[in-house]
């Protein structure tokens, strides 16, 4: 797999990386200057399982970084300063970079005992980032992290250990909307994990 960057204004891209391999997700920070991409790969391989930061005017990355787990999603602030990754097995954790290095501002211990960290969500100015997961044991539905510490601001857990894959940050980074695949949608304020508001939707949810 490759990944192309384009200008709104043309089909023709701008440029295409080929050495991204089997890209789980990709993202562009707000004024478009930096991307990113989450690759999929083998433990082994240290040119698998990347993070992989561009400077949109170069195909060149800026870095990349090898975990042992699939990154499965990464998120960047609105001026690309950091980056929020989540990996899976065996490493199940959240990362928070900055882009002037390939060393993690924030690396968590594992999040769950043999899931996925599943999406990843970073505020607009990158002091906070947002975490799901697959589900089952020790998992929760949401994790909160400052890129300051290694242990999460707060967790919510809804007793079913169910996986939650929609994740949204508001612009104003006050509040976090999640999903879930056991049919709940969620409503948080960043300063607590009591749910201002829950919606049971009925049916499993996918991302958003």
């Amino acid at each position: 797999q490759s990944v192309l960057l384009f200008d709104k204004s043309s089909s023709k891209p701008l440029w295409r990386n080929d050495q991204a391999g089997n890209t789980y997700n990709v993202a562009i920070s707000r004024d478009g200057k930096y991307a990113a991409a989450a690759t999929a790969g083998e433990e082994s391989n240290v040119n698998s399982n990347l993070l992989i930061l561009w400077d949109v005017s170069k195909e060149k990355p800026l870095w990349q970084y090898h975990s042992s787990g699939n990154f499965h999603d990464v998120s960047l602030s609105d001026d690309g300063k950091f980056i929020a990754g989540a990996t899976g097995c065996p490493d199940r954790r959240a990362y928070i970079f900055s882009r002037d290095s390939n060393k993690p501002v924030m690396r968590s211990e594992p999040l769950t005992y043999d899931s996925p960290v599943a999406k990843s969500k970073i505020s607009k100015d990158g002091s906070l980032a947002a975490f799901t997961s697959e589900g089952g044991p020790d998992s929760s539905v949401v994790m909160l992290f400052s890129k300051d510490s290694t242990k999460p601001l707060w967790k919510f857990e809804d007793g079913k250990q169910r996986a939650a894959r929609g994740l949204g940050f508001s612009s104003d980074g006050k509040n976090i909307g999640v999903v879930t695949m056991a049919g709940d949608a969620y409503l948080f304020g960043k300063d607590g994990n009591k749910p201002l508001e829950k919606w049971p939707l009925g049916k499993a949810q996918g991302t958003m």
